[in-house]
């Protein structure tokens, strides 16, 4: 009897660590860290022993313009090594000089604990047999994303979103069941429309414009092939009034 007892105890802990996950407020961090879980797994649903940033770019559903610029994949011997860019002016800089070591996340590829470096980085996996064996990460699926976390640290919104294919093939590769995952504040989805914006209007180059004035009485405009003959007024003298 005691120890159902303390088994269903156990089991409350653990269903209340669950409901009070941690997800990080600042979307800039997820940008990172998640950002390197998510390199990290489509290098795994990849599969490829020399990955490709452009061939990595299908498993995500929109990625930004400045993606391919800000992540980077190295091999080490026989390691692979994915790096996300980490801006001097980045919010992400403090939490990642402390939590780094338990991370993974390194200066380098194969380097030291990340200090302060331009460029964070994390072992994506190994090569042996001539085979990729991916680094372990867990993930869970809350809010219509895909979270990510290792060694029982914070969860860690997917940065590019996956597509729906790529984002249950994670589920089956690491998948598990985790409540109170929700996105932060402020990272919101982003649409298509966040990239395109309305151009100043402006005269297209196939149509010209000029003046053609005689006797300061009447002009012409010319607009492509068609010439616009605006209705003269007429001039008045001592022989046509009443």
């Amino acid at each position: 009897m005691r120890k159902i007892f303390t088994a269903s105890i156990i089991i409350m802990l653990l269903s209340s660590a669950n409901v009070f996950a941690g997800v990080d407020p600042d979307p800039e961090i997820h940008r990172v860290i998640g950002g390197l879980y998510s390199l990290v797994s489509a290098i795994t649903l990849n599969g490829d022993t020399a990955p490709d940033i452009r061939a990595l770019r299908k498993y995500f559903a929109d990625v930004p313009k400045d993606w391919p610029g800000s992540v980077r994949i190295e091999r080490v011997g026989n390691d692979i090594w994915a790096g996300v860019s980490v801006g001097k002016m980045s919010t992400a800089r403090k939490y990642l000089r402390s939590n780094s070591p338990k991370l993974g996340i390194t200066d380098s590829p194969a380097g030291d604990s990340w200090m302060g470096g331009s460029f964070a980085w994390l072992k994506a996996g190994s090569i042996s047999g001539g085979k990729l064996i991916p680094s372990s990460l867990r993930a869970a699926q809350a809010d219509g994303t895909i979270f990510f976390s290792v060694n029982d640290s914070d969860w860690w919104m997917s940065y590019p979103e996956f597509s729906r294919t790529s984002a249950g093939e994670i589920m089956k590769l690491c998948g598990v069941m985790q409540e109170g995952l929700s996105r932060p504040k402020g990272a919101e989805r982003r649409s298509i429309y966040d990239e395109v914006r309305p151009s100043a209007v402006r005269k297209p180059a196939d149509i010209r414009t000029s003046r053609k004035h005689a006797f300061g009485e009447s002009y012409d405009v010319n607009m492509g092939d068609v010439i616009f003959q605006p209705i003269r007024t007429p001039t008045y003298t001592d022989s046509n009034r009443d």
